[in-house]
């Protein structure tokens, strides 16, 4: 982005989405129903605000932390909501090529890693890595700056085997941490409309998912590959 944020925004964004091809718009117009959703044309409602209201919340109480300067609940929460986010947006994905919810829950179950989720599954699903994702979607630095939030929070809770990162979940890892949701939206609804609202009429109803094994990005030396 041509001129990143410095401090995080004072609450969540705003998105509306379109019942027919789960489009996801920040117009307020798109919200009434009035105007046609640019992904299918539909005028059908009633548009559901996203985030939801759930993930609102948790939202709201990590921008209370950060403002309370909680710096290690702060990170602890924003990486857990992020990681929520991923779900939901994979959730998403499998949804729109006709997956229905006991094999889309199967999948997640059978892949719970987030570092396998990221650099596997979301690649099997889509046909593009996530890094190519966030870079289409003008944050290229995105996957480094969460995959380093991830190691400071492991750190934390683990102790191990990071404690070279482990002294630095601090205000520092807290503002980047919400920096990171801040953009988290953004990137997800672009990676929705990609690949859910566009993916629907672009790569029809079948999905086919490879499960992979191997260590997970957090858990392999920097550089390892998993087999």
């Amino acid at each position: 982005m041509e001129h990143p944020a410095t401090q995080p925004a004072a609450k969540a964004p705003s998105f509306w989405e379109c019942p027919t091809c789960n489009y996801l718009s920040s117009d307020p117009s798109f919200a009434s129903g009035g105007s046609p959703c640019p992904g299918c044309g539909s005028t059908a409602g009633p548009r559901r605000l996203f985030p939801p209201d759930s993930q609102r919340l948790l939202d709201t109480r990590i921008r209370h932390y950060y403002g309370e300067q909680e710096w290690q609940i702060t990170v602890i929460l924003a990486a857990a909501l992020l990681e929520a986010l991923l779900e939901d947006t994979l959730d998403r994905i499998m949804a729109a090529h006709g997956a229905d919810i006991p094999i889309r829950g199967t999948l997640l179950d059978s892949v719970r890693a987030i570092g396998v989720r990221i650099s596997r599954l979301f690649p099997d699903l889509t046909g593009v890595e996530f890094d190519v994702a966030a870079n289409a979607a003008g944050f290229s630095d995105f996957p480094k700056r969460w995959r380093k939030v991830r190691e400071v929070r492991n750190a934390f809770i683990h102790d191990t085997p990071y404690r070279d990162v482990a002294g630095s979940l601090d205000e520092h890892t807290a503002l980047e941490a919400m920096l990171l949701l801040d953009t988290a939206y953004t990137l997800f609804v672009s990676i929705n409309n990609t690949f859910v609202a566009d993916g629907r009429s672009k790569r029809g109803t079948s999905t086919h998912v490879s499960l992979h094994g191997g260590t997970t990005d957090e858990e392999a030396p920097h550089g390892a590959v998993g087999p």
